[in-house]
């Protein structure tokens, strides 16, 4: 089972950004000395970005995300750069599944059967009334 979270425009571009951080942040660590500038430079204002849309969403929005910690000031939210690069291939939407126990005597339907009634004989019946 899961719980599913209504989201808005916002969170789709919280979820955009925080892949691209990602994508950029793999990218850093095989880039040559001169690109890792220009990288660094863009995770820097990626960063900037996805604090500010995380500001912008909703609790319940932003609890369905993963890749993001609370800012040492009240209020505002970083990239968890650890969180996103120590699982690259997880989903960046959080997913938490958990399975419901319960007890199958309570699902069970048995019909009592009556003595008197005998379903061979009712279904050759239903079946010999075209015959007739």
């Amino acid at each position: 089972m899961y719980e599913q979270v209504d989201t808005g425009p916002l969170y789709d571009q919280a979820v955009q950004l925080l892949s691209t951080y990602r994508s950029v942040a793999a990218r850093m660590a095989t880039a040559r000395a001169s690109t890792r500038g220009k990288l660094d430079r863009r995770l820097e204002q990626l960063g900037e970005q996805i604090s500010e849309r995380l500001g912008e969403l909703a609790e319940h929005e932003r609890m369905a995300l993963t890749g993001w910690r609370d800012g040492i000031i009240a209020g505002t939210y970083d990239v968890d750069h650890e969180a996103l690069m120590e699982q690259p291939y997880e989903s960046i939407r959080r997913i938490d599944r958990w399975t419901e126990e319960y007890d199958p005597a309570d699902y069970e339907t048995t019909q009592p059967v009556s003595a008197s009634s005998n379903p061979n004989a009712e279904l050759l019946k239903f079946l010999r009334t075209g015959l007739d």
